[in-house]
């Protein structure tokens, strides 16, 4: 037991792994430790970036012009200083709004409006068509809205770029993590696309529960899906891997062994 029991509700899901995919196997300590760390940066800045998002929505729904924008297709964002710009997008793309939400998590000065729509830079240009490329990619989806998280895959290349699709809800006593997919561009075309889950399974978060827990048979770690989906939820998770049932702990934006597995004869 993770914790005294009336000190913990666990919150379980279990993910069914399809019968003709044999689980993955435990990396070498080298491999799985790269790999938590990727995890863990990968997920930190997901979450960073629709937090922003969020926030400088809630700021732009306060202007009620914005309310009644229609042109509105979207936003994409643009970390700068530590600082996340926010840009509110229309169909062609060209920006409408933007928003500069801090470290911090709170607003760093007004909304901006713009007087009539303005070309994108070239980073915004490259973000926008990926995430075009992404909504069209064909994925299943397990909620009615997607909320989009774009990133660059690397500094060098303002070309290649890594699309989160996470799926959106209304409700705090869910965690939707159940249809989260990566999706990698080039130049707008999609490269690869893979899911965190094989069913749109969503974690129960009642307010008295203090961590969630999940099987994962996807990956031998967690991923950066689950450390969004624990930052965004505002508790800890464990998670349990393949192939011998190791038990992970994600918690202050780190992941850690909790257990390692007992491997089968």
């Amino acid at each position: 037991m993770i914790r005294p029991l009336l000190s913990l509700i666990l919150a379980m899901g279990c993910l069914v792994a399809w019968a003709d995919e044999p689980l993955p196997a435990e990396l070498p300590p080298e491999q799985e430790a790269a790999a938590l760390r990727a995890a863990e940066a990968a997920g930190a800045a997901i979450y960073r970036h629709d937090r922003a998002a969020a926030i400088a929505t809630d700021a732009a729904l306060e202007i009620r012009a914005f309310k009644k924008d229609k042109r509105v297709r979207g936003w994409i964002t643009e970390e700068r200083g530590g600082e996340i710009l926010v840009t509110f997008i229309d169909q062609s793309p060209a920006a409408l709004y933007r928003v500069t939400v801090s470290a911090a998590g709170v607003l760093a000065g007004n909304v901006t409006v713009l007087e009539s729509p303005l070309p994108l830079t070239p980073f915004e240009s490259g973000a926008a068509a990926a995430r075009v490329a992404a909504l069209t990619s064909g994925f299943e989806p397990c909620s009615e809205k997607y909320n989009t998280v774009v990133l660059p895959a690397n500094e060098g290349a303002a070309t290649k770029w890594i699309v989160y699709l996470l799926p959106a809800t209304t409700r705090n006593d869910v965690i939707p993590i159940g249809g989260t997919y990566r999706v990698e561009s080039d130049g707008g075309a999609v490269v690869s696309r893979r899911g965190f889950t094989r069913t749109c399974i969503a974690l129960p978060n009642d307010p008295r529960t203090v961590a969630l827990m999940i099987t994962h048979l996807l990956d031998s770690t967690p991923t950066e899906a689950h450390m969004f989906w624990s930052l965004w939820g505002g508790k800890p998770m464990y998670v349990s891997t393949p192939p011998r049932g190791t038990l992970w702990a994600i918690e202050g934006g780190k992941i850690k062994l909790h257990k390692r597995g007992v491997a089968k004869d």
